[in-house]
């Protein structure tokens, strides 16, 4: 609890200095290649490879919703606040929901080289985001901590997508490396010695940095339409390629899109 105290302390030194610069504004909901809409609906089929041991490949079929506010904006299932301006520098706060294939053992009980293993419950994790936006792109970091006392870990993830246009296409290529401490790493990826079994071992896990890269290919249909293509690689951390009950030390995505604005 007290790393909690801790957090709220700095999201109140944040808001102190929520002031705004003689500078363009700029508006934190809206990221390199977005629409600028306030409300945006989409579909979404994405595949993936799935890390655990004896999962392999999945796809997806699943709606999402966009809102994007002068304040407060909710976007890629996060809630975030916009504290405050100066120069090409933003900042506010980020509350997320976070979950692992393991949150209920209905996605793996008949996965021989998972099943026994205790469901790992999800839990709310919040922090503060920090961008700095430029013509070229848009550079972003987020302190994120478990605030539901689920795991008490703590992820930082800095991150750069470029802002690149071809004709009607928005491309947005990005990077970026996220480091999440032993608290997350051993709650999503550990196995306890009650669930360690004659071909699965019993690991501790320790803090990870993820490597991750991708790109997004917008294309505008109409004022009202826009249609989407990304895909994007992540390399594991040592200490999660070593789990035992991880199969893979990479991941990998792609997906499709159909949004609708107004």
């Amino acid at each position: 609890m007290k790393s909690n105290f801790q957090f709220i302390g700095l999201f109140v030194a944040l808001s102190t200095f929520a002031v705004t610069a003689d500078a363009e504004k700029i508006k934190d909901a809206i990221g390199p290649g977005d629409s600028d809409n306030r409300w945006i609906i989409s579909a979404h089929t994405s595949f993936f490879n799935n890390v655990l041991a004896g999962e392999g490949s999945e796809g997806i079929l699943y709606p999402s919703v966009q809102f994007n506010g002068e304040r407060f904006f909710f976007k890629n299932g996060s809630l975030n606040y916009s504290l405050g301006q100066r120069q090409n520098f933003t900042y506010g706060l980020i509350a997320a929901f976070s979950a692992t294939s393991l949150s209920s053992d209905s996605n793996y009980r008949k996965n021989d080289q998972l099943a026994g293993l205790v469901e790992r419950d999800g839990t709310i994790e919040g922090g503060f985001y920090v961008n700095h936006t430029t013509d070229l792109g848009r550079f972003n970091f987020n302190l994120l901590t478990d605030l539901g006392s689920e795991h008490d870990g703590h992820r930082a993830t800095a991150s750069y997508t470029f802002d690149l246009q071809a004709g009607n296409w928005n491309i947005n290529p990005s990077i970026g490396a996220q480091w999440m401490s032993s608290g997350i790493v051993d709650h999503d990826y550990g196995v306890s010695l009650l669930e360690a079994t004659g071909t699965r071992a019993s690991y501790k896990g320790s803090s990870a940095i993820n490597l991750f890269a991708g790109v997004r290919a917008k294309y505008e249909i109409s004022d009202r339409w826009d249609f989407s293509v990304s895909t994007g690689f992540r390399r594991l951390g040592n200490s999660i390629a070593d789990s035992s009950i991880v199969d893979d030390d990479y991941g990998y995505h792609g997906s499709l899109s159909l949004g609708y604005k107004f």
